[in-house]
């Protein structure tokens, strides 16, 4: 993407709005952390809570978890960019190593905005910059 779509004031409205109104989000606490104009970039945060362990021997993240985060970021870098929500249409997620209980970081930018369909890149970052996984979505513009 060559030229900022929208400004980074509505960008970071529109990336709160994403990530503060649906309902389910309620549920694994998701907040915005930052929406870059230039880049179209977003930044999601996810804090670690006990709930989301993938067993009792460790605080690592459950899959589920982070493929629900990757989700949601993708959704929101294409919401964000369209201004309204993007329906996943497929969701392709590579887990690179476990994820500690700690604060997550999840990086996601639009690949192509159609009329039909958008592509968005996910990266999942624990908090030293480690990535643990890393997905590509596509969505509906329609």
């Amino acid at each position: 993407m060559s030229a900022p779509l929208i400004s980074a004031a509505d960008g970071m409205a529109r990336l709160v709005t994403e990530i503060e109104t649906p309902p389910f989000h309620a549920t694994l606490k998701p907040f915005a952390k930052t929406y870059d104009a230039e880049t179209g970039e977003v930044r999601i945060g996810l804090a670690y809570r006990p709930e989301f362990s993938f067993s009792r021997m460790g605080d690592f993240y459950h899959g589920g978890v982070l493929a629900t985060l990757i989700d949601i970021a993708g959704h929101a870098a294409v919401a964000v960019q369209i201004g309204r929500t993007a329906p996943t249409i497929d969701l392709r997620i590579d887990y690179l190593r476990p994820a500690p209980g700690v604060e997550l970081t999840a990086c996601a930018r639009v690949l192509r905005l159609g009329r039909a369909i958008a592509r968005a890149d996910i990266s999942v970052y624990e908090a030293d910059d480690k990535l643990v996984a890393v997905g590509r979505g596509t969505f509906s513009t329609m």
